[in-house]
């Protein structure tokens, strides 16, 4: 997928978009008649070159196919706002709105505002946006309900440095991850630090952005725990904070597993370090499995790498055993986002009793931070499930 500003060859597209969405999608919260009145019969009752062009018009582009389109204007309202039937809920809407904001930031505009339908009210609220009124308007003799939301970027534009995303996971023994939550929420609300905190007992996932110096001051404040003393971290930076609020949460597993008996804490697969890893998957003899799920392969994946087409990672093993159970001394290389879903699937299988199971330290965000690009095997772009979704 791509995000791109919108060529008059792409009226047609949108048109048909614009109507199948409102005939498809918003059909579901407004009657048959608003919905005849919202997007008529003649996909060109406005013209759409002159309508696009007028204003910043981002494209969401796959394969030559218009998914998505989005509209801002000068003094900051966004206009049209709308996804694929078939793409809702695949980051289509995150990142045409991310274009959005970036742009308002680079024009200085200090405040979004959107009047939005039923319908997408729940995403824009996600994207830190507050209704202002309930109003009712007039389209072709029918009422439809909508809201005026908007959101200011004013602190955004106060800050000169951008933001730090640290992702990290570290698995220990945490008889005391309850008790835990309410200290690091505390901690982290005091430093402004967004994003997300897992802590179950087997250790702690997160993702979580803010200032150089809140990140700094929380990686030192876990790391005062002797648990986490051996904690790593990578790093990106964002010019816009990728989430609106900080949720540290309680969890059974960090990442749904369904094997109880495996500790990835006390035997894991060989780790591979970034440089080293191109060598590896390119022998004839390793297996190269992307342990992610299927949506985020279609991103993009290692050259050659197989796809266990995995909706959910609990499928894992049954993968494992379809697949791979008659031949354990087949040489497997595993990777993932950031490594922690590899850890456990290493953990896994080397209880399955397989030779030689390796995995990508750090996993594909390490592997990008660190190649050069014009050895990079890796093809597309890495997802990532905060606002940025791709890397």
């Amino acid at each position: 997928m791509q995000i791109r500003l919108f060529q008059k060859q792409d009226s047609d597209q949108i048109a048909q978009l614009f109507h199948n969405t409102i005939r498809e999608v918003n059909i579901r919260d407004y009657s048959p008649t608003q919905v005849q009145a919202w997007a008529p019969d003649d996909l060109y009752f406005t013209d759409w070159i002159k309508h696009c062009i007028s204003k910043f018009t981002y494209v969401a582009e796959e394969e030559d196919k218009i998914i998505g389109f989005a509209q801002l204007e000068s003094n900051g309202h966004i206009d049209c706002f709308y996804c694929h039937k078939d793409y809702q809920r695949c980051g289509v809407g995150t990142r045409l709105y991310r274009a959005i904001e970036a742009k308002a930031l680079e024009l200085k505009i200090e405040h979004l505002f959107v009047e939005v339908s039923i319908t997408a009210r729940a995403f824009f609220k996600s994207r830190g946006f507050t209704v202002v009124k309930e109003q009712q308007v007039t389209c072709c003799g029918e009422k439809l309900t909508n809201f005026v939301m908007e959101k200011s970027l004013a602190k955004y534009l106060e800050k000169s440095d951008p933001f730090v995303v640290a992702t990290f996971y570290h698995f220990a023994d945490l008889a005391d991850y309850k008790s835990m939550r309410p200290t690091i929420t505390d901690f982290c609300n005091r430093l402004e630090l967004k994003g997300v905190i897992l802590l179950a007992q087997e250790g702690i996932n997160s993702t979580i952005a803010g200032s150089r110096e809140g990140i700094d001051a929380l990686l030192s404040y876990l790391k005062s725990d002797l648990r986490f003393q051996d904690l790593e971290h990578k790093e990106t930076t964002s010019a816009v904070i990728p989430y609106n609020k900080l949720r540290v949460r309680l969890k059974k597993e960090l990442v749904k597993f369904g094997i109880s008996d495996i500790d990835p804490s006390k035997e894991v697969g060989t780790y591979i370090d970034p440089q080293d890893w191109n060598q590896l998957i390119s022998d004839p003899d390793v297996l190269v499995i992307d342990t992610r799920n299927i949506y985020e392969v279609e991103f993009g994946t290692f050259d050659g790498a197989v796809n266990p087409n995995l909706d959910f990672f609990y499928e894992f093993p049954k993968y494992v055993e379809e697949n791979l159970s008659n031949n354990k001394q087949q040489k497997i290389a595993m990777f993932c986002t950031g490594g922690i879903r590899c850890e456990k699937a290493s953990a896994y299988m080397l209880a399955q009793g397989f030779d030689e199971v390796y995995h990508l330290k750090g996993g594909i965000l390490k592997y990008l931070a660190e190649v050069p690009p014009e050895e990079s095997l890796w093809q597309g772009e890495c997802f990532v499930f905060d606002d940025r979704i791709a890397l």
